[in-house]
């Protein structure tokens, strides 16, 4: 037995060596340089191309494999100019021979130096690669395709990238890019092995140029196509003008990511991005990644000044209240899938205001429901041109969105808890909205000053203008508060009701505030005017009459109450012109007709105003006297500070016309009966 083993050994051992002096036999008396002209000819067979091997070629199979090439050309494909297509400095690979034979491949060292790719597309839309791509039908993942790495055990000392420069010219868009410098570097990696990679590059396009430096621990398992990053930490230098926001730097870094192509899955954990000021965290898992994509995650955008982000992009943002856009974050989950892709249990800080809900795209539609809690939007609207230091913006300074209004299709509600919109306060707000193909309707309902608001708002895009028609009720509302909030004083007090039916045109809120028609009217009970004393002035106008003294003024602020007042009537480019007017005050009650210039609250009016006999009137003897009579009366100057001109002149001519017309009636019929008598009737 142990005769035959000694033998079996020698045999064995003779083999090896015979093994071995035929690859040294073949390394000393092949020349792979004799066979030069052999493998252009074979590419140029091949491709059509013609390949120039310029460097020296080396192959060495003993005690490794080892192949060299030197300096190498391939020519480009016709019409695209003479320059090659792919050139190399220089290129090796060492691998161990002996792991072959068993479908083990241990690559020692694998380095290329000084790559040069010229890719390109024509204005036509062809590329000059695509004559090499062959004909073969590519493999579906995970089905063992021709290029699957199923069975194969891969280990890797070293590969190393140096030098490399890619150029990627676009006729068809105008477009060249070019990445230069591209370093990589890896060292020690095999099956299922976590080992170090680095690589940097610089990429330069018509206006930016950026510098990428990366690193991270790599874990490859070709066998069940599982490849996973570690500590992946990529630092971005940019500049140039398409670069956003100036010179400046990213950081990107992650836990990990592991990519399954087998089972197509995707799952990146602890991502961080520092860019421009703002830190952004999040996740994202993946499903079905070559055949129908299917994302989720979550993102956590730290505090930032959007503010100063803007400014960053070059845009000024002028608004009425300076310390706005000043703090804000933002978290949510995300989805992406062939049917969505929505944004899920956001939280949106804005200086102090919060927001809430979910916002999704379905095709071409965006769905939302959103709800803030208390928000004042006249701080962000642009500043006022009446007063650079107030803190309220002018809606008179909007532009309507047309190009996107006419492109929206959007399904949704917006809430709000509290909200502050061109001086009113609203409160338990609710605005949903439908639009599509540049028609809107909007439903706004909420509760204000005690009462309710209610309408529809709706808004067809028309040419290069939108025709807005409004229609809105309030009800039970405290008009002293919605006016010192929405006017800035409370010229009227009282509980109003107010129905409004109204049609604008235009582009520019100001221009369409200016072009206003429709239908107002409104009631009002147990109210007053302030800043007018109308019983005052009809006693000063009597006194001034009567030539008498003139009495004093009340002390305290002048107003007037009424019981009732009520009006109707149609707007035309902004002015009200009502003909129905009446109140009820506890000493005369008031009729007539006269406009509102709702731009800058003019009015003029023409009034009747009818004593009643009461408590009020007797309480002024010199006034008793005008019971039942009418006074006319001339309002005008604003709603705010109104002029009223009682004309008691016109009362006395009256009853003097009266107390004529009287007498000629009994002279009249004095004469008449004397007719009679000497007619003897």
């Amino acid at each position: 037995m142990n005769r035959t083993l000694k033998i079996l050994g020698i045999v064995v051992g003779v083999v090896v060596l015979l093994f071995a002096a035929l690859l040294v036999a073949v390394a000393m008396l092949f020349d792979p340089n004799d066979y030069k002209d052999q493998i252009t000819a074979a590419v140029q067979k091949a491709t059509g191309r013609q390949l120039t091997l310029d460097g020296k070629l080396q192959l060495a199979v003993f005690p490794t494999v080892r192949i060299a090439v030197g300096s190498a050309t391939l020519s480009n494909a016709p019409g695209f100019g003479n320059e090659p297509m792919a050139k190399i400095g220089s290129a090796e690979l060492q691998l161990a021979l002996m792991p072959l034979l068993s479908r083990r491949i241990e690559i020692s060292d694998a380095q290329l130096n000084g790559l040069e790719l010229n890719l390109a597309r024509d204005a036509r839309g062809r590329n000059n690669w695509q004559d090499l791509s062959g004909g073969g039908a590519a493999g579906t993942p995970g089905q063992g395709s021709a290029g699957s790495s199923t069975g194969l055990d891969l280990n890797v000392g070293a590969v190393e990238v140096t030098n490399a420069r890619i150029v990627w010219n676009d006729a068809a868009t105008g477009s060249q890019w070019t990445l230069t410098d591209f370093g990589l570097d890896a060292q020690g990696f095999g099956p299922g092995k976590k080992f170090p990679l680095n690589m940097k590059f610089g990429l330069n396009g018509k206006d930016v140029a950026v510098k990428v430096a990366a690193k991270t621990q790599a874990t490859l398992t070709l066998a069940n196509d599982t490849y996973r990053l570690d500590g992946l930490d990529v630092t971005v230098d940019g500049s140039g003008a398409a670069w956003p926001g100036g010179p400046s730097q990213a950081h990107l870094k992650f836990e990990s990511l592991t990519a399954n192509l087998g089972d197509e899955s995707l799952d990146l954990a602890g991502l961080t991005l520092e860019f421009l000021g703002v830190t952004a965290a999040g996740s994202l898992k993946g499903e079905k990644l070559m055949t129908n994509l299917a994302l989720t995650g979550a993102v956590d955008v730290r505090e930032f000044a959007p503010r100063t982000l803007l400014e960053r992009f070059g845009v000024k943002l002028e608004t009425a209240d300076a310390a706005v856009m000043k703090r804000a974050t933002v978290k949510a989950t995300f989805s992406y899938n062939s049917r969505e892709i929505a944004l899920r249990d956001m939280q949106l800080a804005l200086d102090d205001s919060k927001l809430t809900g979910r916002v999704g795209l379905e095709g071409e539609r965006v769905t939302y429901d959103l709800a803030v809690d208390d928000i004042n939007v006249d701080r962000y609207l642009p500043p006022s041109n009446k007063s650079k230091n107030s803190d309220e913006g002018s809606l008179d300074e909007v532009n309507l969105p047309l190009d996107a209004l006419k492109k929206l299709d959007a399904r949704g509600e917006l809430k709000f808890g509290r909200a502050k919109f061109s001086g009113m306060t609203l409160t338990n707000a609710a605005f949903a909205l439908n639009a599509d193909n540049g028609a809107l309707a909007l439903t706004p309902s909420a509760q204000l000053y005690g009462g309710k608001t209610a309408g529809d708002i709706k808004l067809q895009i028309e040419g290069n203008a939108a025709r807005v028609t409004l229609e809105q009720s309030l009800d039970g509302v405290d008009l002293a508060k919605l006016g010192q909030d929405l006017l800035g004083s409370a010229d009227i007090t009282g509980t109003g009701k107010l129905k409004l039916n109204l049609v604008a045109s235009g582009s520019n809120l100001g221009a369409m505030r200016k072009g206003l028609d429709g239908d107002v009217a409104f009631t009002i009970t147990e109210g007053s005017i302030e800043g007018l004393d109308l019983w005052y002035e009809l006693r000063r106008a009597r006194a001034r009459l009567d030539k008498a003294a003139v009495p004093d003024r009340p002390a305290g602020t002048a107003h007037t109450k009424f019981s009732s007042l009520a009006a109707s009537g149609k707007v035309d480019n902004a002015v009200l012109t009502n003909r129905d007017l009446n109140g009820k005050l506890d000493f005369m009650s008031l009729a007539g007709a006269g406009t509102v210039n709702l731009l800058n609250d003019a009015v003029d009016f023409d009034l009747k105003a009818t004593f009643v006999d009461g408590p009020a009137l007797q309480a002024d003897p010199d006034m008793a006297k005008y019971a039942g009579s009418t006074v006319p009366l001339r309002v005008t100057g604003t709603v705010s500070a109104p002029t009223v001109l009682p004309d008691f002149s016109a009362l006395v001519k009256a009853r003097v016309q009266q107390e004529v017309s009287k007498k000629l009636e009994e002279k009249t019929e004095s004469l008449r009966d004397k007719l009679r008598e000497r007619l003897g009737r």
